[in-house]
């Protein structure tokens, strides 16, 4: 782990904590490439690993997080895609990667020649005790239901681990209709969120996105008095804000960029067959699988169209087809962490329309084993 931490003097930028700079990468034993990561004789070791940026709001906010992430380290010692594997406050996220996509590494040798590793690292922010830090979701102290079943009564509440905030429906969005969602949701005693339902929406749509949105969620499972992990269930409210003015659902000034230029100055907009070169991913997340179909676990797909602006952002992402129309919030929900190379036409960035195909596959359930 590497915790960073506001220094005084500065209100935005980090310094390294002493002690905790220095941190070995740990291989997943997954096959990123041409080679397999668990087999390489030596790790690769950190040239240049300079800190984030603060998020200037964050820090003004006194807000702490933790965001992890993996990466593939290259031949060169170069960081491809990288991409949040856990992360309890969004926020984060983004300066988290911007960070490691401009780290620097001996690569990883197997035999003598160098050979693609995987690698993942949890990097730690911290506001500082003195600015009072405090993480971004707070779950109650004690049970908010005194009258709950015996099985959703705990002692020690669950933490969130891993969060996201939903991504506004593009009609919504496109329409500025503004609205609120009211979700309930279980916890179940491995962490995971087992079953969700939409108690009121003002659109379908926006039923449909906090859906997505919580089944990304992760948490340290609720406990009984005894420690034992045990269920736990909770509601949350958002209220989409087209504006993205005192509303639970960000917006980016890019976002309404895009949003105006589609609606005024379309052609202004390219398509990939007019770029110098095709775009180029740095970090696409997987998307996670619908909660609502592991009873059925059938696979599916979703095509998803979405704008990669001047930065390389992926912007306004909205469903073309879906065999479900789960599976095409999830692929959305994923979609709109995406970065990549700013697009360029005849050497200038420009904003460009794709389209890709998401395939789902439901999860393997490991089976105990039989005595």
């Amino acid at each position: 782990m590497i915790r960073y931490t506001l220094s005084h003097g500065r209100s935005v930028r980090l310094a390294l904590v002493a002690g905790l700079m220095i941190c070995s990468l740990t291989s997943s034993g997954a096959e990123p490439g041409p080679n397999n990561a668990s087999g390489a004789d030596v790790l690769p070791k950190s040239v240049r690993r300079d800190p984030p940026l603060y998020p200037y709001n964050a820090a003004k906010a006194g807000l702490n997080g933790k965001v992890q992430i993996e990466f593939i380290v290259d031949e060169a010692g170069d960081v491809i895609n990288p991409h949040v594997v856990r992360s309890n406050n969004p926020w984060f996220e983004r300066p988290a990667l911007d960070a490691v996509l401009k780290w620097k590494f001996e690569p990883g040798r197997k035999g003598g020649r160098p050979v693609k590793v995987r690698a993942n690292q949890l990097l730690e922010f911290d506001s500082g005790a003195a600015l009072g830090g405090h993480e971004l979701w707070r779950v109650p102290a004690r049970n908010p239901d005194p009258e709950a079943p015996p099985e959703l009564r705990w002692t020690k509440p669950p933490t969130p681990i891993n969060t996201a905030f939903p991504v506004y429906p593009w009609g919504d969005f496109e329409a500025r209709r503004d609205g609120r969602t009211d979700l309930r949701f279980v916890i179940g005693p491995q962490g995971r969120v087992i079953a969700a339902k939409v108690v009121s929406a003002t659109t379908p749509e926006m039923a449909e996105a906090v859906l997505a949105m919580i089944d990304t969620w992760e948490f340290t499972p609720a406990q009984k008095a005894d420690g034992t992990p045990c269920f736990s269930a909770f509601s949350i409210q958002h209220d989409f804000r087209h504006a993205g003015i005192r509303g639970d659902v960000p917006i980016t000034e890019g976002a309404h960029r895009i949003l105006r230029r589609i609606q005024k100055s379309p052609e202004k907009i390219v398509s990939a067959a007019q770029l110098d070169e095709r775009p180029r991913a740095l970090s696409t997340r997987p998307p996670v699988y619908p909660t609502k179909l592991l009873q059925a676990g059938q696979p599916g797909s979703a095509q998803i169209e979405f704008i990669i602006d001047e930065e390389g952002d992926a912007q306004l992402p909205r469903i073309v087809a879906s065999t479900e129309p789960a599976f095409g919030y999830a692929a959305v929900q994923a979609v709109a962490t995406w970065r990549f190379a700013p697009p360029r036409q005849g050497g200038k960035p420009v904003a460009t329309r794709v389209q890709v195909p998401i395939d789902f596959a439901p999860p393997k359930i490991e089976k105990p084993a039989t005595p």
